[in-house]
């Protein structure tokens, strides 16, 4: 199972209970499934380099644009399929503004996709 490396981008106008609960939420589904929930890290509410719109918010709505945020990492091992439920699982909460989901290069990806030549420069 490889290794994820998941950004969340929440509302910071959100309860920290109710993010708190989707956090438990998503661990639960890896969990289930299979996998491991490495770690879960808070990073605060942070000002962000330019507003993030609200996808749950109706156009004439206070909340619809956001410069502050709640910025949480998690890293988790499990199946691509659990992949998918968890970024549903977010994608459906109404206080998530972004998310980001990277799977970090390993080590034994290095060695598997290492090439010692350029297949596209000319004689190499």
């Amino acid at each position: 199972m490889p290794l994820y490396h998941q950004i969340v981008t929440a509302s910071a106008r959100a309860a920290p209970a109710a993010l708190a609960e989707l956090f438990r939420r998503c661990a639960k589904t890896v969990v289930a499934d299979g996998g491991v929930v490495r770690s879960c890290e808070h990073y605060g509410v942070r000002r962000l380099p330019h507003r993030h719109r609200s996808r749950h918010a109706s156009a004439g709505a206070a909340g619809r644009h956001h410069a502050v945020a709640r910025l949480v990492a998690l890293y988790f091992d499990c199946r691509p399929a659990t992949l998918t439920r968890v970024e549903q699982t977010l994608r459906m909460h109404e206080a998530v503004l972004r998310f980001a989901t990277l799977r970090p290069r390993t080590a034994l990806d290095r060695v598997n996709s290492s090439r010692r030549n350029n297949p596209w420069r000319a004689g190499g």
